[in-house]
């Protein structure tokens, strides 16, 4: 690759985000490149693959973003698999959220609203019979999950079948010549473009180069995997924890922690003894489950947890997908057909406002 290699698009990430980033914008035509060496902890595949917007809404004009972003994800792996011939595991037959005490049960059945159900004891039980919770619970019907790390694969599968450049090294630098930016890599080459999508993860703000800090920062979390026949259906939240049943695989994954440890790695007694008593709290039948896997990565997390989608205030060739803190893989398809109906010159469809990159910084010229 030589120093006058020239793309409409070049995304900076192969995370989930960056791989539908790319996907979508080379849909519409735009000559695109994919860049990424995919790092240990990267959260597309350490997450548990939650679509579930109604759990722990997020605030304001953001949340029709993210019922808009649940409701995409069909149709979207629909395109995956006529690309691929490949199958993703998905469902949207609800998340339960289960009382630990009679006071949470109170406060949960007072919450409930249009897009939640409260449940009791007994209909919890014909729903999900394995399940341990004596004082009922709350069912978001609308939301589910994905096999995220499945779901990689055949992300990865796409980006190959619609004949995407993509180049397996890291970004040194970045440079803003004229209308172009132009990315420099640490195989000594650079590849300039017209629009350059920052969606590297929790790594974004390590980028030398670009128009202003990046309020992103790593929060880690750990995870484990029980060998377990599928005892549940559905997802559960409950006890400071959650479970998530794998049928594939035969697993139910348990988590999740949320540390502020920079890019530490690994797992600690602590956090994984915690999951073996959540999960036995939910499941008691997990009680004596083995373990298959431990593992950690790190979310994207901005000050408000929303993330950061649209062009830099003062650098329009910069566009960001980045900072989605615990709602990458809810929102990456989405992301993806916003941002390369920007870098398109179109309107996005969607209010794109809350995730504005000027909530967090002043324009240029302006003083505290």
């Amino acid at each position: 690759m030589s120093s006058s290699d020239f793309y409409d698009i070049v995304v900076l990430g192969d995370g989930i985000v960056g791989l539908a980033c790319a996907r979508a914008t080379a849909a519409r035509g735009l000559a695109t490149c994919l860049v990424g060496r995919r790092r240990p902890g990267v959260a597309s595949i350490a997450a548990a693959g939650f679509l579930a917007p109604t759990v722990e809404p997020v605030r304001g004009r953001a949340f029709q973003f993210t019922l808009s972003a649940r409701d995409r994800y069909r149709s979207f792996l629909d395109e995956l698999r006529d690309v691929t011939g490949l199958e993703v595991p998905f469902a949207l037959d609800g998340v339960l959220r289960i009382a630990a005490t009679e006071r949470e049960a109170a406060t949960l059945a007072k919450s409930a609203d249009s897009s939640t159900h409260w449940r009791s004891a007994s209909e919890i039980a014909e729903l999900e019979p394995a399940l341990h919770a004596p004082f009922g619970g709350l069912v978001h019907a609308g939301d589910g999950m994905v096999d995220n790390q499945r779901l990689m694969g055949v992300l990865d599968a796409a980006v190959a079948a619609q004949a995407i450049p993509r180049h397996d090294a890291q970004a040194t630098r970045v440079e803003l010549v004229g209308d172009e930016a132009v990315l420099h890599l640490d195989t000594g080459a650079r590849i300039r473009s017209r629009h350059l999508i920052i969606a590297a993860g929790a790594w974004a703000p390590h980028l030398p180069g670009l128009p202003r800090p990046l309020p992103i920062r790593p929060l880690r979390g750990q995870m484990m995997a029980l060998a377990a026949a599928p005892a549940l259906r559905r997802p559960v939240f409950g006890h400071g924890g959650y479970v998530v049943p794998r049928t594939a695989q035969r697993q139910v994954m348990v988590g999740s922690t949320a540390e502020t440890v920079g890019f530490t790695t690994g797992t600690t007694d602590a956090a994984l003894a915690g999951f073996r008593v959540t999960a036995t709290r939910l499941v008691p039948s997990l009680a004596r489950a083995d373990e298959v896997r431990t593992w950690c990565g790190f979310r994207p997390m901005t000050l408000d947890g929303l993330p950061i989608i649209g062009a830099d205030p003062d650098a329009p060739a910069i566009l960001y997908a980045a900072g989605h803190s615990r709602n990458g893989i809810l929102l990456a398809p989405l992301t993806g057909d916003v941002v390369a109906a920007l870098a398109a010159g179109d309107p996005p469809g969607h209010d794109l406002s809350p995730f504005a990159m000027s909530r967090f910084s002043r324009p240029a010229g302006v003083k505290s």
